[in-house]
C-alpha cells in the first residue's frame, strides 16, 4: 500500500503510521530506509543541506519509532530496523551531514533497544557498506566491477534474516553488512568519489576561466 507522502514535512511521519494502521492493522514493523546525502567537508557543507540530512536521516526516524513503539510496547512484540550506513561507524572526512546523522541512528536504535527490550520489542541498525544506488557512486566511474558492490536486495535479505529470528533472540542492535573485497569499501570509495567531483568541478571552473 504505496503511501504518497515526504516524510520530511511536518506531520508526516504521524499520517503515514495513522493510515497505514488504518488500512492494515497495528503496526508491528517499522524498517526506515529512505535516506538524503551530501558529501562535503564540514567547513564547505551548507546549513540547508545540513539540516535536511539531519531531518531525514535522523529525525524522521525518531518520529516514526515515537509513534509505533506505544503500541509495540502494549502488545509485547515489534521491530524497528534502521538502515544505517558503514560510514556511521567511521570517520570519513568529506561525509559531512550524512555521516555525523547515520552515527546518531546507531546511537537512537541502541537507546531505542535498551529501552524495549524487556517489553518484547527489538531494534536493530543494518550497516551497509558501499550499495549500488542512485545515492551512491558509481562503481565503474571508480574502477570497481559492479558485482563486488551490495545491492538493493542484499540488504533485504539481510533485514528478512533478522526478522526470522526467534523472539528469544537479540542480535545487534548493530550489523554492518560490507562487500568482500577491499577495494569496495565504503569510506574509501566515499573519499575518492568526493577527491574526484572536486577535481572535476576544479577542471571546469578552470574552463570557464579561459
Amino acid at each position: 500500500m504505496p503511501l504518497a507522502l515526504d516524510l520530511a514535512e511536518e506531520g508526516a511521519p504521524a499520517d503515514a503510521v495513522a493510515m497505514t494502521a488504518a488500512a492494515l492493522g497495528p503496526v508491528g514493523l517499522l524498517v526506515c530506509s529512505a535516506g538524503a546525502i551530501r558529501l562535503a567537508a564540514v567547513h564547505e557543507t551548507e546549513e540547508r543541506h545540513w539540516e535536511r540530512q539531519l531531518r531525514v536521516n535522523l529525525t524522521v526516524p525518531f518520529l516514526l519509532a515515537r509513534e509505533v513503539l506505544p503500541g509495540m510496547r502494549e502488545r509485547g512484540c515489534g521491530w524497528v530496523v534502521n538502515i544505517g550506513s558503514g560510514v556511521g561507524s567511521e570517520v570519513v572526512p568529506g561525509s559531512g551531514g550524512y555521516g555525523v546523522s547515520k552515527h546518531a541512528v546507531h546511537r537512537l536504535t541502541e537507546l531505542i533497544h535498551e529501552e524495549n527490550r524487556d517489553r518484547g520489542v527489538r531494534a536493530v541498525t543494518v550497516a551497509p557498506g558501499w550499495v549500488s544506488t542512485r545515492l551512491a557512486a558509481r562503481p565503474a566511474d571508480l574502477g570497481v566491477p559492479e558485482e563486488e558492490v551490495l545491492d538493493a536486495e542484499d540488504i533485504a535479505d539481510t533485514v528478512a534474516w533478522l526478522l526470522d529470528r526467534p523472539a528469544r533472540m537479540s542480535v545487534g542492535p548493530l550489523i554492518r553488512v560490507e562487500p568482500t573485497a577491499s577495494r569496495a569499501a565504503a569510506g574509501d570509495a566515499m573519499t575518492r568519489h568526493l577527491n574526484r567531483s572536486r577535481a572535476e568541478g576544479a577542471g571546469r571552473a578552470a574552463e570557464e576561466n579561459r
